[in-house]
């Protein structure tokens, strides 16, 4: 065997090891749930430049949109997999060209289950917020009033968004509510 075949059979050998490592410390880890955004629908004002739901503190190496890539604008998966401990958003505003990025550790932030549950961003201007929507959200019964009214009051991305309550159960996770108010 020479010096170029043990080395690669060596790197093999490592690479294995390695994902095998990343697989058993998953365990117990999956769940059903999803991420969602859409900048189309929710923030026609801003552009993604970057995101990323991981069970790491993401590297920079590693965000979409290195090296001129486009980024979507939109986004969901679902599914089981592994839960996200951190979501990070790096967003610029068309009109005035300020870039802002927030990187938010989930970890302490929802405590109980994601079983079923939707992650959703949405940013509204210098502002990322983060929502859990559990899957079986559909309240039954809505007034037409109570419809026109949540319409109505859609004035912002978040609004828009969060008009969604009507007919949801929506857990605002980021920023904290009472921070937000002060």
């Amino acid at each position: 065997m020479n010096r170029k075949t043990a080395l690669l059979a060596l790197s093999s050998l490592l690479a294995s090891l390695s994902l095998n490592g990343c697989a058993s410390s998953q365990q117990g880890k999956i769940v059903n749930h999803s991420f969602e955004f859409n900048a189309h629908l929710d923030s026609p004002e801003v552009q993604v430049l970057n995101y990323e739901y991981s069970t790491q503190k993401p590297d920079r190496d590693q965000l979409l949109g290195v090296g001129g890539n486009r980024v979507p604008q939109a986004s969901h998966i679902s599914g089981g997999f592994p839960r996200g401990d951190f979501v990070y958003m790096k967003w610029r505003i068309r009109s005035t060209g300020e870039v802002f990025e927030d990187r938010v550790d989930l970890r302490t932030r929802i405590t109980g289950s994601i079983k079923d549950k939707k992650i959703y961003c949405v940013i509204d201007g210098g502002q990322l917020y983060i929502l859990l929507i559990p899957f079986d959200y559909f309240r039954q019964k809505v007034s037409t009033e109570e419809l026109n009214r949540a319409k109505a009051e859609a004035t912002t991305p978040l609004k828009r968004v969060l008009r969604m309550k009507i007919l949801h159960h929506v857990q605002q996770i980021y920023p904290d509510p009472i921070t937000q108010l002060r």
